[in-house]
């Protein structure tokens, strides 16, 4: 590769969703590393847009919307640009979407096969590649009646695929949810339902959130890794990553997560989640083969797994990799003041106090960068126009009573 090609590899368009930080994180990286970096929203606020790392915006339809008018827009943020590259954001239905038409788009998808990629995303076969590689999981069934009767409470309802695409107008992603007797259990299972999608129920486990995170080359080989827990979620039962630290890489989960991969002929990017139990080996939750909210801390100090995959997919040498340098912390401040909000772990104020002093000594957040202010900014104002237009409304409703 010639010096030129090296300092500018090459144009990526990022589709961001909603509220999207793995999608901010992976504009970032990529910047740093050359690329110059597109994204195509159909939400508000846009936070990876806001980014002075993006060097050029789209407005497109969602995939949930109309599939149709979201591939036309893609192709035309890709002939505006000429970008190499087009990645989804952290939305489980954008990723399915370009994975689903990647033939008629107009640039490198940078995915495994279609019908392999559905194999990841579906929990009832991911489960069971991950047992043929000797990787643990929860008792995960299709929920009926006589599923109901045998598994004990309390247990996770979620779809089969989070964003099944089944319909236009639907939600780009259906979340999991805790159930605590057979009367919410129903009610879950029905709104999965009625959105077009295939409810299971898996068994609860207690214990702390971790992740593994890799970026793999075209033969499933892992190239770069990185491995996390979670100090605070938020929902606290079955939530987001609000706080984390990088520790040091499980060599034997890293053999088994490689031996997956290759089951499995994942191409790229991947977190996958585990619950770390004290006295047994972790079990396998979840399998994100897409940017994630955490995505700054695996980054931070450590390889650029962005640039990575985005050289590995466009066939170009990809940057060093190696492992994440444990001891690093994250937090989504946000989040971790909504779970203090509710928890209040020693009183109200002492939990806030704390959040705000973990965000004086975390290494990466999920929107700040001194940097890069701007995200952090648009969310903030954001947030302000709803608050005073529930003010609005509590006042009218108050005045009209």
């Amino acid at each position: 590769m010639s010096a030129e090609a090296a300092d500018n590899p090459g144009r990526a368009l990022i589709v961001e969703s909603a509220s999207d930080p793995g999608a901010l994180a992976a504009s970032r990286a990529l910047r740093a590393a050359g690329w110059t970096v597109g994204v195509a929203s159909s939400h508000s606020p846009h936070l990876a847009a806001a980014s002075n790392s993006v060097s050029h915006r789209h407005r497109i339809t969602g995939p949930a919307v109309n599939l149709n008018d979201f591939v036309a827009g893609v192709n035309a943020a890709i002939d505006s640009e000429g970008y190499d590259v087009v990645f989804p954001g952290w939305g489980d239905a954008e990723t399915i979407a370009l994975s689903m038409r990647r033939e008629e788009i107009d640039a490198i998808v940078p995915f495994c096969a279609h019908d392999q990629l559905l194999r990841v995303f579906d929990k009832l076969a991911l489960g069971k590649a991950a047992t043929d590689s000797g990787i643990r999981v929860p008792e995960t069934r299709l929920a009926c009646e006589a599923t109901l009767s045998e598994l004990h409470f309390p247990l996770l309802v979620k779809p089969r695929l989070h964003s099944p695409l089944s319909k236009d107008g639907g939600p780009t992603r259906m979340p999991a949810a805790v159930a605590t007797n057979p009367t919410e259990a129903r009610s879950h299972i029905d709104r999965i339902r009625s959105h077009g999608g295939e409810p299971i129920l898996q068994d609860w486990i207690s214990g702390q959130l971790g992740a593994f995170i890799a970026v793999t080359d075209r033969d499933s080989r892992i190239l770069a890794r990185a491995q996390q827990l979670s100090e605070r979620t938020w929902p606290p039962d079955a939530g987001r990553t609000a706080r984390a630290i990088s520790t040091p890489v499980d060599e034997e989960l890293s053999e088994r997560v490689q031996s997956l991969l290759r089951n499995l002929g994942w191409r790229g990017l991947v977190q996958i989640q585990f619950i770390f139990e004290p006295s047994s080996s972790p079990k396998l939750i979840d399998f994100n083969g897409r940017f994630f909210g955490s995505l700054s801390l695996a980054i931070a100090g450590g390889p650029n797994l962005p640039a990575i995959w985005a050289a590995s997919a466009t066939g170009q040498t990809p940057p060093p990799g190696g492992d994440a340098p444990p001891g690093y912390r994250y937090q989504s401040l946000d989040s971790d003041l909504r779970r203090a909000r509710a928890e209040r772990r020693g009183g109200l104020l002492r939990d806030v106090r704390g959040c705000l002093q973990y965000a004086s000594r975390a290494d990466a957040q999920d929107l700040w960068d001194r940097r890069d202010p701007f995200p952090l900014l648009r969310q903030n104002a954001s947030i302000a126009r709803s608050f005073g237009k529930r003010r609005v409304r509590m006042l009218r409703s108050a005045l009209s009573d």
